[in-house]
């Protein structure tokens, strides 16, 4: 799961949502019509099992906040919550959060059947972002004492709008206790995942591809800060493993996932960090090649 939290707002896909919803408004874009290009945007997510119901509570939930909730979205997110919601998937990850989950979508079942309140005016959020060059190999904590690496490859736009997301790769390291060094940061493999969006013009079994991270700040708790870790390292060499502007998750060579800074220490801490560890063992090694490379130019200040 792409998520670091139990709330409705605390996963990728779910913040990607309520972000286009409120940023769709500021345009003054009618309600009507950003929903229907919200369900078009996401159509892969709104059919798939999981992400589907994320998708659409995420939907209800950013429409109800600012007093737009539409009734077909209403009664779609109503139907989803009457037959559980994703409480059984939380189950298989942890029972406690399951407990956490379900007292959430109750909640929020509360809100959507009940009196809604006014269409409110909404202001374009302050960003919280910290600036990040590409090249920046950052340390990060998670609450169980994991430490991790990602280093910036590149950027997407951002929201607020004019805004960058710097977009990382979170590298294969066994922490022995010191910092890699330049040369491991610029040549690790990145993590592989085998999740897949679902695809009807596509057969067989699911691709293995490196997993790139968009890292999102809209709200001021998602901002970077000391206690989620540090940089490290600045101009590290390191290019992106595949292309991930155009956000092409279902025929691309890289996925790219939208997340905060705060849900690396919770990915940490799960065992779905420790299977793509062992996922990317055992199809990747190091960019030697690359890094001799740039060696040779030296490129390596």
């Amino acid at each position: 799961m792409g998520s670091w939290g139990t709330a409705i707002f605390s996963d990728d896909v779910a913040a990607d949502v309520r972000a286009d919803w409120r940023e769709g408004i500021l345009d003054r874009v009618p309600p009507e019509e950003l929903t229907a290009k919200l369900i078009n945007s996401y159509a892969a997510q709104a059919d798939d099992t999981d992400d589907g119901v994320v998708f659409w509570l995420a939907l209800a939930a950013a429409q109800h906040e600012t007093g737009r909730l539409r009734p077909d979205v209403r009664d779609t997110a109503l139907d989803i919550l009457d037959r559980g919601g994703d409480v059984t998937r939380w189950e298989e990850e942890d029972p406690g959060l399951a407990k956490q989950r379900q007292q959430v979508l109750e909640r929020l079942r509360k809100k959507l059947a009940g009196p809604q309140p006014a269409p409110k005016r909404l202001k374009r959020p302050v960003p919280h972002g910290v600036a990040f060059d590409v090249g920046d190999a950052v340390l990060l904590r998670s609450p169980g004492g994991k430490r991790a690496i990602v280093v910036v490859v590149g950027h997407k736009p951002g929201w607020p709008k004019g805004t960058e997301n710097p977009v990382v790769e979170l590298l294969l390291w066994d922490d022995a206790g010191e910092l890699p060094t330049r040369e491991f940061m610029a040549t690790a493999p990145p993590l592989f995942t085998d999740s897949e969006v679902p695809n009807p013009f596509r057969q067989g079994p699911a691709r293995i591809r490196p997993e790139l991270f968009s890292v999102l700040t809209a709200q001021k708790a998602s901002a970077f800060s000391a206690d989620i870790g540090e940089v490290i390292a600045n101009g590290i060499p390191r290019p992106p493993a595949g292309e991930y502007r155009d956000g092409s998750v279902m025929s691309g060579d890289v996925i790219v996932s939208g997340v905060q800074w705060r849900w690396f220490g919770v990915f940490m801490d799960q065992p779905r960090y420790e299977a793509m560890r062992e996922l990317t063992r055992a199809h990747t090694g190091p960019r030697r090649k690359r890094w001799t490379d740039l060696f040779k130019k030296g490129d390596l200040s």
